[in-house]
């Protein structure tokens, strides 16, 4: 290379001058530089769409609205199985029968009264002894003694009426609606009740009460919750017109038991 070029040539030509420049080192030595650019650039375009993708995903993520499929109500039914402590045993106290009174059994014969030995007891002795083979005195037999049947001064007979039994909170098996409950409320309930009377977005949670009768009638339907906005009005109206249902039963019958019933309504805000 001439000294008039050494100033104006690049360091990597003074160091390959009259070498051959065909063998890769001085390709590679020659580009560096762009190879460092172009690497640079990749590389932040790679981070920067990385920070781009979790920025606009944490923002979608705040801004997500859930929709329940059921337009506004959620039904949630409650069972109560509250398990009864068990009573404890009676202490066993041994008792002693008293003494039943008896009477002898004798054979009836036809007899002159000369040669009775052993009379038979008399009819009175007999409503109240036990028949044996010995004599003995005693208490009257509990199982003969006569039992009286309360009347009225007009001869009627006095017959006891036993009081209704109250609704059961606990029971074997609770009182089933006859056919899909679920199905039922979904479609008579009216999901914008609390919209149409200006309640504020949110979820209000419904819990009403009612009593199933032995009959399958529904009663006493009470909400136990104080929303408003027509809310609990709703939900009784929808229950009270259910068709009749299958009684609860406890200990192998029919019973009167209480049933409760957890209506959520939904009111969205705006987007």
């Amino acid at each position: 290379m001439k000294s008039n070029n050494i100033l104006q040539s690049e360091l990597i030509d003074i160091i390959f001058d009259g070498r051959n420049k065909d063998y890769g080192a001085y390709e590679l030595r020659n580009n560096y530089s762009k190879r460092i650019r172009n690497a640079l650039l990749v590389t932040g375009v790679i981070v920067g769409g990385l920070i781009g993708s979790s920025v606009l995903a944490n923002s979608s993520r705040g801004q997500l609205v859930t929709r329940d499929t059921n337009d506004g109500v959620i039904l949630t039914e409650i069972t109560e199985k509250l398990v009864e402590p068990p009573l404890p045993e009676p202490e066993k106290v041994k008792v002693e029968e008293p003494q039943v009174k008896s009477e002898i059994f004798t054979a009836p014969k036809i007899l002159d009264d000369d040669k009775v030995i052993n009379p038979p007891p008399a009819m009175e002795d007999l409503d109240s002894a036990r028949i044996d083979v010995v004599k003995r005195d005693g208490v009257p037999d509990p199982g003969l003694t006569e039992v009286k049947t309360p009347v009225d001064n007009k001869g009627i007979l006095e017959v006891k009426h036993t009081v209704e039994e109250g609704p059961r909170i606990t029971v074997d098996l609770d009182a089933k609606f006859n056919g899909n409950w679920r199905q039922y409320l979904e479609r008579h309930l009216v999901p914008d009740v609390p919209v149409n009377n200006g309640a504020a977005p949110g979820r209000y949670s419904v819990e009403v009460k009612f009593v199933v009768d032995v009959e399958g009638h529904v009663s006493d339907i009470v909400a136990l919750t104080k929303h408003g906005f027509g809310m609990e009005e709703e939900a009784i109206r929808v229950i009270r017109k259910s068709a009749k249902w299958d009684p609860a039963v406890f200990e192998g019958r029919m019973v009167k038991a209480y049933r409760r019933q957890l209506i959520t309504f939904v009111v969205e805000g705006d987007e």
